[in-house]
């Protein structure tokens, strides 16, 4: 198996610039790709980090935008259809339908986006590189590895369990500030005040998240 990964950025994209703008962050995942009559349709999956309040700003700009056919909503999930124009290197190479996601793309606050890639053939991959950075729109490309290898793990989409709005704000409260590194950089004790809350509570809430969250993780 052949496997690409590269980063770039590209301003006639539809997400990426405008996260960069509310300054979020997400993995995007493809779904599924189709042609009809000029355009190029990619239906994809995309997980949002960020304020509520610029969250729905995002979606409704999503909603409006002219390139995007059809968009869902599930808590921080935006389910969307687009269309593109076809002859457009970028989206003709990156969503060709022998190609293999491993792992979600990553669209950062800068607005670059990150791809892993894989195919049985190299030559798919080879003509994504090469032809890419010829985009007019394309103002940044880097491969940072292209080699063959054996694909020990893949990203299998799978929807969250789902929390309650105080489990999901204090088990992202705790991982922002170092509570699961190790070692941990901060303790219950200065969690709990710095959200003003009891410790028993915020405890209570991070239990219960890690209590549905990490049954999924194993299984």
């Amino acid at each position: 198996m052949w496997y690409l990964k590269f980063k770039i950025r590209h301003s006639d994209c539809i997400y990426a610039p405008k996260l960069e703008q509310l300054k979020l962050s997400g993995f995007f995942y493809p779904l599924g790709v189709y042609r009809k009559g000029e355009y190029i349709f990619t239906s994809s999956i995309q997980k949002v980090s960020g304020k509520e309040v610029v969250f729905k700003e995002y979606y409704n700009y999503l909603k409006r935008h002219k390139k995007v056919v059809k968009v869902e909503q599930y808590k921080n999930l935006i389910f969307t259809l687009a269309k593109h124009k076809q002859g457009k290197a970028t989206y003709e190479k990156v969503y060709n339908p022998t190609l293999i996601y491993p792992t979600p793309a990553f669209l950062d606050k800068d607005g670059f986006e990150s791809w892993e890639i894989a195919c049985w053939d190299r030559k798919p991959l080879e003509e994504l590189i090469k032809y890419v950075p010829k985009v007019k729109t394309t103002t940044y490309f880097e491969v940072i590895s292209f080699i063959k290898r054996t694909l020990h793990d893949i990203y299998l989409l799978k929807l969250l369990p789902k929390l309650s709005p105080k489990q999901k704000e204090a088990i992202e409260f705790a991982y922002k500030r170092g509570y699961y590194k190790y070692p941990k950089k901060i303790g219950l004790d200065q969690l709990s005040k710095l959200m003003g809350i009891g410790k028993s509570t915020f405890q209570e809430h991070l239990k219960k998240a890690e209590g549905k969250l990490i049954p999924y993780l194993i299984e």
